[in-house]
């Protein structure tokens, strides 16, 4: 499919279907040109709905969980509830399950789409990390709440962190880049940028999951605007793709 890209290194167990929309082949008209999925940035409800029709198209998807995100920590069993859907949205920053069919989602502009897969349940997850979410470990908050729920052990987990906002676009504030050195480490900083991706992965590996289970897209949200939507590269008034997850009902 030529609108989406998928994630291989999770696809290729076999287990999950998972992949990040790309920003083409939708209706959606400027500034959110074209396949924006988000019905809060200001988008037309009708396209949000015609690009959505397009994204179960196109992936075969037949269900889809996702949340109200908020920039926090806070981590929903999507298992324990009648249902996540619109209207009735959690205000939180990442989903888990361990049902089969049902995919979970988040929407994003930049922060990074953090793809998990416990291989062994199995069970996945999926969290939105900008820089508040990942400052307060939304990725081993989802990790804990999969072991929590489901039994997971780090090191039987795969992780794949999604197109985003890389370190060659992210400048942030000294007092930022301070407070992320002093947590995760001086790998982080590069001049006046930030690395997300190297902050997400240093929480990862401090709570046990091995650094060769965890897999980095190399394209920069910011850079590439030909196929993501990036927040800060059109100043704040953009759409969003969605990351997505799901357990193979048959593997």
């Amino acid at each position: 499919m030529k609108t989406y890209r998928a994630i291989q290194e999770l696809q290729t167990t076999g287990i999950v279907t998972a992949g990040i929309s790309l920003r083409t082949g939708g209706v959606s008209q400027a500034p959110y040109v074209s396949l924006n999925l988000a019905e809060h940035v200001g988008d037309d409800a009708n396209a949000v709905a015609t690009n959505r029709k397009i994204l179960f198209q196109e992936t075969g998807l037949k269900e889809l969980r996702y949340c109200r995100q908020v920039h926090g920590n806070c981590v929903m069993d999507v298992d324990d509830t009648a249902g996540v859907s619109l209207g009735n949205l959690p205000d939180v920053d990442a989903l888990v399950s361990a049902q089969r069919g049902v995919a979970l989602g988040i929407f994003t502009a930049d922060c990074v789409p953090v793809f998990i897969l416990d291989i062994e349940t199995p069970a996945i997850g999926i969290a939105h990390a900008g820089w508040r979410g990942t400052f307060a470990r939304i990725a081993v908050n989802t990790l804990a709440r999969m072991k929590d729920s489901f039994g997971t052990v780090a090191t039987n987990c795969r992780i794949h962190l999604g197109p985003s906002i890389q370190r060659c676009c992210y400048t942030v504030s000294t007092e930022l880049l301070t407070q992320f050195a002093e947590r995760f480490g001086s790998i982080v900083q590069d001049g006046e940028n930030l690395s997300l991706q190297a902050a997400n992965v240093n929480q990862l590996v401090e709570v046990g999951l091995p650094s060769t289970s965890i897999s980095i897209s190399p394209l920069c949200t910011a850079c590439r605007t030909d196929l993501f939507y990036s927040h800060r590269a059109e100043n704040g008034q953009t759409g969003r793709m969605i990351s997505y997850i799901q357990l193979n009902t048959e593997n």
